[in-house]
């Protein structure tokens, strides 16, 4: 097989796929244009060989691996095979990630509505600006997105409208955890990648990255939606920096509800502990209401239209994501199932560990320990948040600092649901980890 760059080069910015039909990448890709360059590599549209019908075309970013050292690329590979479970209508699908000579190569959905950021600037240049449903319907479906991720103690990072997407006009959050692959637990923060324009006070102050800070992005986007600019803006990196840190909140144009001014307020907090979360923001009566609305309106379209192309996201979006069940498979699916549980089982296995080391690496092996049974009991107890964060900010300087332990625990939640499921189908699943 030739190797990734040599193969790139017969591949043009517009080149059809004829023009390179017999070459493949993985022995399944068959590159048909090159869609862009981010920050981390470069992007292209590939065919899928074996993909499902109407899902033949994928996105493939090529990342240069270089500088990462052998168990770096073990770390990114086992944190790119979790992401590929996350299910959600609002969160471009992550299929597969494999390693190519010296590139890390990342298999993502493909979204025909190229990103947010440019559906703004062209709206912006045509004199436009978004319904106000279009905006709550958007703005609903990252909530929901934010709060799948959320629940399963994964951090985006990096939100911002260059990295939401659509498909069938409906958004979808993209590139999550790609900073985290590459630059292990460093926060985004650190790295000052283009400009700051969705960063969280927090994250510019270094004082660490959680949850709370992904809502701030989210608050920014929402603004953008609605004004078609920035919500902090200046003439250079320092200008904004400290608008974001020591400037006013920005407010909603009039011809918004002051109810959804309000939910900005309240994203836009610079205390991040002041922050609703995500599943907090959905309760709100205003928030509730806009999205019974949006489940009665994707109902009504999937009625009328059978062949509706959106029809299963607005199934999931009705549903807020609810997973199929395992207990009735067929005979003939059991051996698959039982195969399936095993490697979730050994992936969610190998992930503990590398967690588990890293945060042990961060906080020192007694603090972690500490830390460890003191969040174990708390979520036990479903202690609030705020009064999470006061206990560990006894134990360590920054209560963020303790995000991986909490990830630590979920992941074995998920381990201990694989044992307690291997049983019925009379599957031995051990965990050295929680053995010892």
């Amino acid at each position: 097989m030739l190797k990734f760059q040599e193969t790139v080069k017969h591949v043009s910015g517009s080149a059809p796929i004829s023009t390179c039909s017999e070459t493949l990448i993985a022995r399944r890709y068959v590159l048909q244009q090159k869609l862009g360059r981010g920050s981390f590599g470069t992007v292209y549209l590939v065919s899928d060989k074996k993909g499902k019908q109407g899902e033949e075309l994928k996105v493939l970013k090529e990342i240069s691996v270089g500088d990462l050292k052998p168990n770096e690329t073990v770390e990114a590979n086992l944190e790119a095979q979790l992401l590929s479970k996350l299910n959600h209508p609002a969160i471009v699908k992550f299929y597969s990630s494999f390693v190519e000579r010296e590139s890390f190569c990342i298999i993502t959905e493909y979204c025909e509505g190229r990103d947010l950021d440019c559906k703004i600037q062209e709206y912006k240049e045509s004199g436009k600006i978004f319904t106000e449903n279009e905006i709550i319907e958007w703005f609903i479906q990252l909530l929901l997105g934010v709060n799948y991720m959320h629940e399963r103690r994964i951090l985006h990072r990096d939100l911002k409208t260059k990295n939401i997407f659509l498909k069938n006009n409906l958004l979808k959050i993209g590139d999550f955890g790609v900073s985290r692959l590459l630059m292990g637990s460093c926060d985004l923060a650190t790295t000052f990648i283009g400009t700051p324009y969705y960063m969280s006070p927090e994250a510019l102050k270094h004082q660490g990255y959680n949850t709370k800070s992904d809502i701030w992005s989210l608050g920014c986007i929402l603004y953008e939606m609605c004004c078609m600019d920035h919500a902090f803006t200046g003439h250079n990196f320092l200008s904004i920096v400290l608008k974001i840190v020591e400037g006013n909140t920005p407010t909603l144009p009039d011809r918004y509800p002051s109810k959804l001014n309000t939910v900005l307020h309240s994203m836009l907090n610079k205390n991040p502990s002041l922050r609703p979360s995500a599943a907090e923001i959905l309760k709100i009566p205003y928030i509730d209401e806009q999205l019974e609305n949006v489940k009665c309106k994707f109902t009504n379209v999937a009625l009328k239209d059978k062949t509706f192309n959106c029809q299963k996201e607005a199934a999931h979006i009705i549903n807020a994501v609810h997973f199929e069940s395992y207990s009735n498979l067929p005979d003939q699916c059991f051996l698959l199932h039982v195969l399936i549980c095993k490697i979730d089982e050994l992936v969610n296995n190998l992930y503990v560990t590398f967690v588990c080391r890293s945060a042990i690496q961060k906080l020192g092996a007694e603090v972690f320990e500490k830390v460890y049974h003191y969040l174990k009991k708390a979520r036990e107890q479903n202690a609030s948040e705020d009064e999470i964060q006061e206990c560990l900010e006894k134990v360590v300087s920054r209560a963020s600092d303790c995000f991986e332990v909490d990830q630590l625990l979920y992941f074995e939640e998920q381990l201990h649901a694989l044992a307690e499921d291997a049983p019925v189908h009379n599957v031995q699943i051990e965990n050295p980890f929680l053995a010892g």
